[in-house]
């Protein structure tokens, strides 16, 4: 099986582009005996964070450039069996909706089978809501009828079903978090530290955090700290954040691995109160398991059915107030030590080798 993989891996880091690279990365090694063969070609579209989903000129002949690559690619890997192409479709934004349909006109036609991949949530949504009738139609010729669409959890299927795939599989994320070597050494200490890590935007959660974090330091002063940890989705927001800061309240800017895992390690709950309206199976939540962190966050997409039925894992609705997320933190940093649940279920359900296991069971039923 030879399967093209046309997305983006990072720069930007993202939920979505960190599972690309699992996929170019570990299919090798996953996929020996299954004999598939895997070329990537990557658009490069987004600089940076805040350059996911702007439209600029710069874009459009980035992606008429890779188009050109996966043609040539496809050329050279002309044979029997033909030539899987493997796709990530774009969530409701009119640009992305565009680019996707110039994408599969270009391409599609050449390959034999074609896997579309959703990280991302609420095309069909918007196609419903606020489509223009012939981008409606663009779109589902474009994007319809894939030999299997691959969704991250069952409840974000809607998407993919819109499309009327022939085959729907599930195949949650999972990535490699070696246990840390710090666990439990600084928790317990006086003064809880709460981690917020993730796009700093209204809809990732990071003004809910912090107005949980005036309640808490409202009735319990000096008891919790936040730190808050990432790039600002725009200017706006960062500058509403900093008149926002507050002695208990610390910002440390983006974070690479080997910076981010620490931050992991110096927490003592993880706060993730999102509403993003693309978000689908966080990244964020899987890592903060793995290091085996109690997690407040929000009833929303496939978060509920991420996390473990236990009191280390506390979920309160979308929008809830300040007073409801700050409750929640009090209720897990109540329930005593975690003693490696939140790892267990981590280690039970998403991890890179499970990942790309069930990935290479999904991609091989496009030849059945």
């Amino acid at each position: 099986m030879k399967l093209l993989v046309f997305a983006q891996t990072p720069p930007p880091v993202h939920g979505q582009s960190v599972m690309v690279r699992t996929l170019v990365d570990g299919l090798g090694g996953a996929a020996r005996g299954t004999e598939i063969e895997v070329v990537h070609v990557n658009p490069a579209l987004s600089r940076d964070a805040a350059d996911v989903g702007r439209v600029r000129i710069g874009k459009i002949f980035a992606l008429w450039a890779a188009c050109w690559r996966a043609l040539r690619a496809r050329w050279r890997g002309r044979g029997a069996g033909g030539m899987t192409f493997y796709y990530v479709p774009a969530p409701g934004k009119r640009p992305a909706v565009w680019r996707d349909s110039m994408v599969m006109f270009a391409l599609r036609p050449f390959f034999t089978r074609l896997v579309l991949h959703w990280h991302a949530v609420g095309l069909g949504a918007w196609l419903e809501k606020k489509a223009r009738a012939p981008e409606r139609w663009l779109a589902r010729l474009a994007l319809g009828r894939a030999d299997i669409a691959i969704v991250l959890a069952p409840e974000l299927a809607d998407d993919a079903m819109e499309f009327a795939p022939r085959k729907v599989c599930v195949v949650p994320n999972g990535i490699d978090v070696s246990a840390s070597q710090k666990q439990n050494v600084e928790r317990g200490r006086a003064v809880c530290r709460l981690l917020f890590l993730g796009l700093c935007s209204r809809e990732k959660g990071v003004f809910a955090a912090l107005d949980a974090m005036a309640v808490l330091e409202r009735e319990t002063p000096g008891a919790f700290e936040l730190v808050v940890a990432g790039a600002f989705a725009s200017e706006e927001e960062e500058r509403e954040f900093n008149a926002s800061l507050r002695k208990c309240v610390r910002y440390t800017g983006p974070a690479d691995d080997a910076k981010k895992h620490a931050l992991y390690d110096g927490a003592d709950v993880f706060v993730f109160p999102t509403h993003y309206a693309h978000e689908a199976q966080p990244l964020v939540l899987i890592e903060a398991m793995a290091h085996d962190l109690p997690v407040v966050t929000t009833h929303w997409r496939a978060i509920p059915g991420m996390l473990p039925e236990c009191p280390h894992a506390q979920i309160v609705g979308v929008h809830a107030s300040a007073e409801k997320l700050a409750s929640a933190i009090r209720a897990v940093r109540g329930a005593g030590p975690v003693n490696g649940t939140m790892r267990a279920h981590y280690e039970k359900h998403f991890t890179r080798s499970k990942h790309l296991a069930t990935l290479v069971s999904a991609l091989r039923k496009t030849e059945e």
